[in-house]
């Protein structure tokens, strides 16, 4: 560190004496820049007992290190720089936070690369782009590869071992002082925040912060390759064209959209929206959407011979070929069911083919949902509706069947619904060429039609994908009872028994939401395991879902290897103690 500290006094000794001379400094504008510097590298991490940056990079956790710098010019402001550094990484933990000893110490060797984006504040100030001092900032990403030993003290008997790879954000600053126009000496300062608990070779128990380590150095860099000066433009003398072979300039077509939708709706009300769209003489294919929030429900009155649907909250119109007309106007009915009480944003667009490019044109409307009558907490279904087409008024009685009542969770594919009236059962089947029977249930006003009565999810799932229906997805249901959504059934699908008896319990946490559960029988189907191996739970607004149920780390991470080959790449392990995660 004796070293580090005469590199510093040299650096700023030099400063101050060329800050009273510029005499050597030329206009040259030179578009790289090549650094080598060396300093200290910390690491802020658990197995560390000193805090204070000062008193830190003067003892026995500051490590010498190497780094190697290419930086290509972008503007007098902005320049891109990818840098190589070689470094060391020790330190010691005596006591814990809780004043428990720890013991514990660390030496990690490492190296790694990384593209930043560096910003010279000095220039915003000063525009002369050989001034003597740059300050400067920098930020990016890069890649660390590292190999960590975690050992007890005093007696040094390895603990853990890590070699491994992960990302990081590199970020920092720096002041550089221009020797000559080629020649420049600074100090910098850098942090990288990595991805991982482990640069120390320790996983810090209750906590989820990540390491952070830092590289505090001095050096030089080298600036090579002047600008080239651009040559004189050579002047072109204008010919009269021969207007007999002229050709007329496409002129874009001015697409517009007028969307008329009702400021304020109440709770359970039905009104009508209308819109219409100036497309000139554009005749290619085309696709008006909007998006709507849980608790709308959609009803056609007038789409201009387009292909309505409306699934998951999405309203799409969608033509082969526009309408001849000028004008499209496209008209349908909106109502609101078990809803809170706010104001909604609606956007929308509409996509359009012109001259063989694909455009957009995007819109946003608002509108306030106000509630007469207390708002119910259960939520209303994303319903789809492919075969969108005004209900059947008088359906014929004789040949609407109704879901067989069957004890327990059993799963079917949706192929139709319809909001406010009835659809044929037996025409559905004739249009889909279904063999089965479509069966007719009813949840808060509309009128679903689902194929199937599967007691698996699995076989539900192929026989939706063996349909020519597009949109069909899978519902289930409850003692006969239409569930809304598929988590509705998650607490009689899921593990009741998620824990051992008493003591530890390990677990594979394999998704979490904030504010939304998710499906437990669709993850079950897309990881390949038993929806009755997976428990959810929420914390605060968190819903966290793990599976598995082991008595040793050792088994729980060859399981964990095991899903992470079948997709479930973000899963981790946790652990219980008597049924609590700690």
């Amino acid at each position: 560190m004796k070293n580090l500290v005469v590199i510093f006094i040299l650096f700023f000794s030099v400063a101050s004496l060329r800050s009273f001379s510029q005499d050597g400094l030329t206009n040259k504008n030179y578009l790289w820049k090549a650094g080598f510097h060396a300093g200290s590298s910390m690491l802020w991490g658990d197995l560390s007992d000193d805090s204070d940056p000062f008193t830190k990079m003067f003892s026995k956790q500051s490590k010498l290190s190497f780094e190697f710098d290419l930086n290509r010019k972008i503007t007098n402001t902005f320049s891109v720089q990818g840098s190589f550094l070689f470094g060391n990484l020790s330190g010691e933990r005596t006591k814990w936070s809780d004043d428990q000893h720890a013991g514990l110490g660390f030496k990690t060797n490492y190296f790694d690369y990384s593209l930043a984006l560096n910003v010279d504040l000095t220039s915003i100030i000063w525009r002369n782009p050989d001034r003597l001092i740059n300050i400067y900032v920098l930020a990016g990403a890069g890649m660390i590869h590292y190999n960590a030993t975690s050992f007890t003290t005093p007696n040094n008997i390895d603990f853990n071992k890590v070699n491994e790879k992960t990302f990081f954000v590199p970020w920092g600053w720096g002041m550089g002082f221009n020797l000559t126009p080629r020649l420049t000496v600074f100090a910098q300062n850098t942090f990288r925040h990595v991805f991982v608990d482990d640069i120390d070779a320790h996983v810090g128990s209750g906590t989820a912060v990540n390491d952070i380590y830092s590289f505090t150095s001095v050096g030089a860099s080298y600036k090579f390759g002047p600008k080239k000066e651009r040559k004189e433009k050579i002047e072109i003398v204008p010919v009269k064209p021969d207007t007999s072979t002229i050709i007329a300039e496409y002129q874009p077509v001015n697409v517009s959209t007028d969307i008329n939708m009702p400021l304020v709706i109440n709770s359970e009300e039905t009104k009508n929206v209308t819109v219409t769209i100036n497309k000139g003489n554009l005749t290619n294919s085309g696709e008006f959407n909007q998006s709507y929030p849980d608790g709308f429900m959609i009803e056609p009155l007038e789409i201009a011979n387009g292909q309505m649907t409306y699934e998951v909250g999405k309203l799409s119109i969608k033509w082969n070929n526009l309408p001849q007309e000028e004008i499209i106007k496209i008209a349908y009915k909106i109502k609101t069911s078990d809803i809170e009480a706010k104001t909604y944003s609606i956007p929308g667009s509409f996509v359009y083919t012109e001259e063989n490019q694909i455009k957009v044109k995007q819109f946003k409307n608002q509108i306030i949902v106000e509630s007469s009558t207390p708002v119910a907490t259960n939520e209303v279904p994303n319903q789809p509706s492919n075969t969108v087409s005004k209900p059947i008024e008088q359906p014929e009685p004789s040949t609407s069947q109704t879901t067989k009542v069957v004890s327990g969770i059993t799963y079917g594919v949706q192929v139709a619904a319809v909001y406010g009236g009835k659809m044929n059962p037996s025409g559905l089947q004739k249009q889909y060429k279904l063999n089965e029977t479509v069966h007719e249930s009813s949840y808060q006003g509309y009128s679903n039609y689902t194929i199937g009565n599967f007691k698996d999810y699995k076989e539900a799932e192929a026989r939706r994908k063996g349909t020519n229906v597009r949109g069909s997805y899978i519902v289930a249901f409850k003692d006969g009872n239409y569930q809304p959504h598929l988590y509705y059934i998650n607490n009689d699908v899921m593990d009741q028994n998620p824990f051992n008896a008493s003591g530890v319990t390990y677990k594979i946490q394999i998704l979490a939401n904030n504010g939304r559960p998710y499906a437990i029988v669709k993850t079950a189907n897309k990881l390949n395991i038993e929806a009755n191996t997976i428990y959810e739970e929420k914390t605060g607004n968190w819903y966290q879902y793990t599976t598995g149920k082991f008595s040793t780390m050792e088994e729980a991470k060859a399981y964990l290897q095991e899903l992470k080959a079948n997709g479930a790449e973000d899963a981790y392990i946790v652990k219980y103690e008597n049924g609590k995660r700690i």
